[in-house]
């Protein structure tokens, strides 16, 4: 049985079924077009693989000139993939996507080129044979089949994980053919000839690999990958390349024992070649391998050691601020340590008393010891502002002169950095990070993030701690607020005594003036205890809402304040206004605004109060001939809390307070004056006030 014609015709027949299927439904996009073309050059391949099988040798030119066809369709196709995601980029990843496209730029004309070499290699076989040509066949194909698994590596490792389930099965497929190819020339490269059995195998890996690049195609229209642009391509390129070029040098070697081992020859070669993939696996899965590669890669391949978006992103995405978690300043010392990746480390933080103390750890012991802000470390940071590198302390000893560090420090687990984190005025804090499992040396570069990244902690601890500080001053606004309040009611209570003290010399004998004491003086120890039990309360008394006839009211406060010079004039306009609210507090208002008019204005002046109604208000007037005010005074000072005009006499809350309560009705408070000339305040009361709502509503 010809396993290889059966083989290769299914592989042919396969691939010629999936180019139909395409041109049936034509892509638009250029990838569309290039698979299409990929897999009718494989269907010729495989077409004449299956005459080869059946031993027709002037197949042999076309089959090998289809044989890098193949490959040269598959690069373009490949690389064709990179422009798709590339097109796509955000405007953050430009000098990534700048990157890649050189990347593409040279990488696809060289292996290009060097599969047209192979290619004419291939053709001159055919007319004069040269030394060499065959082993340079071979490994060309090696080299072709090594090109096509970097750029599937990068592919698959660049790919966003959520395209990769429409993605994966192209990887799947074309992977596995080009390391087949590799296995199978690796093998003829060993033994100086194609094994039998693997090349009839191909066309059974072919035809496998065509459903799996069917499935790829269905899921990716437009065969957008939305590649994620990563700096690691030179890293993980190299890795691929270096791994078969590794095998290709210890294949060489392995046939070398074996050609003159002896009769140990052939299990040389086996022990030998076993030996080296193991190693090979050792070395590509090994962390301070690829960490020391990389920093080797960086130090040569890239003008920066960092990719800063990248690190900027993932700084940003370790300080993000969660609502669940409660261990901010461990993240602050993570993020710190990831940059450098330190395994330890310490926070150290300035408290009120100006000391430093060690307020958190991340995998080390904590630290009882407190630093003062006079000792020669905290001098050194403030003043320098460096970082300070434990291990250079002796070999750059001129960098830290005057530097004496702990004893707790020295005695601490491989201490290395020391990160200073500077406020505003004065040194916040600093962190201390301990030694990487891979020792590194620290340049300008790292010095610089690593500050970058200082600052920005420096600001995510210090919103952390305002946030707190603001949460508790929250707590004392609502004591403030009610302490001037109450102060407030105290100054007028203690005006209204000291009247009484006053005219009582003069009006002892009068019955109406000691009934009216009586009366103030009531009133004013019900104000007292109603003060007294907000205090022992602490929080605002309430007042139950009445129904309250505007005019009773009004004139029951002028009644109060004729005892003062100019006497108010009461005026009602309309009928009487029924509204419901708090009594007490707004005769307070009332009894306030009257008793400013009257500091306002000469004895020998005016006040006149008016009281009028219209569809939807109820509007009470006070008007005064007294001295005034002008606009900015009105429009920047009148109503803002604890600005007073009266010196020691005034809080300078009455207005604020008094517009706030009529505002809470619904209504308002408009002012009308000139100086010289006197003001009119009308204060506007919604007249559909609900009757009869004893809500209860905090009094000020």
């Amino acid at each position: 049985m010809n396993l290889g014609l059966y083989s290769y015709l299914g592989a042919g027949l396969a691939y010629s079924f999936f180019a139909v299927l395409l041109l049936f439904s034509w892509r638009e996009s250029l990838q569309g077009k290039l698979i299409f073309i990929a897999m009718l050059v494989s269907a010729c391949w495989a077409m004449i693989a299956a005459q080869i099988a059946l031993h027709k040798e002037s197949y042999l030119l076309f089959y090998q000139a289809f044989e890098v066809i193949r490959y040269i369709a598959w690069y373009v196709f490949l690389f064709k993939l990179f422009d798709v995601a590339l097109s796509d980029a955000a405007p953050s990843q430009h000098s990534q996507k700048r990157s890649y496209q050189k990347f593409v730029r040279w990488a696809l004309p060289l292996s290009v080129g060097f599969a047209v070499v192979l290619l004419l290699n291939e053709i001159l076989v055919a007319v004069f044979t040269l030394p060499g040509q065959f082993v340079f066949g071979i490994a060309g194909n090696i080299i072709l089949a090594i090109i096509g698994l970097a750029v599937i590596e990068q592919l698959f490792r660049n790919t966003s994980p959520r395209y990769r389930w429409a993605t994966k099965y192209l990887f799947f497929g074309a992977g596995g053919i080009f390391v087949f190819d590799f296995y199978l020339y690796a093998d003829a490269l060993l033994f100086r000839s194609i094994d039998q059995g693997l090349w009839d195998a191909r066309g059974v890996v072919h035809a496998v690999a065509v459903p799996l690049l069917a499935i790829s195609s269905a899921r990716n229209k437009n065969w957008s990958l939305n590649i994620f642009v990563s700096r690691d391509i030179i890293l993980n390129t190299t890795a691929i390349l270096s791994g078969g070029f590794y095998l290709l040098a210890m294949a060489g070697a392995g046939y070398y024992l074996r050609e003159f081992g002896g009769d140990w020859g052939k299990v040389g070669q086996i022990m030998f070649i076993t030996l080296a993939v193991v190693l090979l696996f050792v070395v590509l899965t090994s962390s301070q391998i690829r960490a020391k590669t990389r920093v080797f890669l960086s130090k040569h391949f890239y003008k920066n050691k960092y990719d800063y978006r990248i690190e900027w992103l993932r700084l940003t995405e370790d300080l993000k601020v969660d609502a669940d978690n409660n261990d901010h300043n461990i993240t602050a010392i993570e993020a710190l340590a990831h940059i450098v990746d330190a395994r330890a480390g310490s926070l150290w933080l300035r408290d009120e008393t100006g000391d430093y103390k060690n307020v958190e750890v991340w995998q080390c012991p904590r630290q009882e010891t407190a630093i003062v802000s006079e000792s020669s470390l905290i001098t050194f940071m403030e003043q320098k502002g460096f970082i300070i590198n434990m291990k250079e302390l002796s070999s750059h000893a001129d960098e830290y002169k005057g530097l004496s560090l702990p004893g707790w420090l020295l005695k601490t687990d491989k201490p290395w950095l020391l990160v200073p984190l500077h406020g505003i005025n004065a040194l916040r804090g600093f962190v201390v990070l301990a030694s990487p499992l891979i020792e590194r040396t620290i340049n300008w570069e790292d010095r610089d993030l690593l500050k970058t990244a200082a600052k920005q902690i420096t600001s995510y601890l210090a919103v952390l701690t305002t946030s707190a500080q603001l949460a508790e001053a929250k707590q004392f606004e609502v004591f403030t607020r009610l302490s001037a309040y109450m102060v407030h009611d105290l100054k007028n209570i203690a005006a209204e005594l000291d009247l009484i003290a006053i005219n009582a010399k003069k009006h002892t004998t009068n019955p109406e003036f000691i009934e009216d004491a009586f009366s103030t003086v009531e009133n004013a120890a019900a104000d007292i205890n109603r003060l007294l039990a907000q205090l022992r309360n602490r929080r605002a008394a309430s007042e139950k809402k009445i129904l309250v006839d505007l005019v009773e009211l009004v004139t029951r406060v002028i009644e109060t304040k004729r005892h003062l010079l100019p006497v108010p004039q009461f005026k009602v306009l309309s009928e009487s206004g029924m509204v419901s609210l708090e009594k007490q507090r707004f005769a307070n208002v009332l009894a306030h605004l009257i008793d400013n008019a009257q500091q306002a204005t000469d004895d020998s002046g005016e006040i006149i109060v008016t009281l009028s109604s219209t569809e939807k208000m109820h509007i009470i007037g006070i008007k005064d001939n007294g001295h005034g005010m002008d606009d900015d005074f009105i429009r920047n000072r009148l109503f803002k809390p604890f600005d007073t005009t009266k010196g020691n006499a005034g809080m300078g809350i009455g207005m604020y307070e008094s517009r706030e309560f009529i505002r809470q009705l619904g209504g308002d408070i408009n002012v009308q004056s000139n100086p010289g000339k006197g003001s009119i305040i009308t204060l506007h009361i919604p007249s559909s006030l609900s009757h009869g709502n004893d809500t209860k509503v905090m009094s000020a």
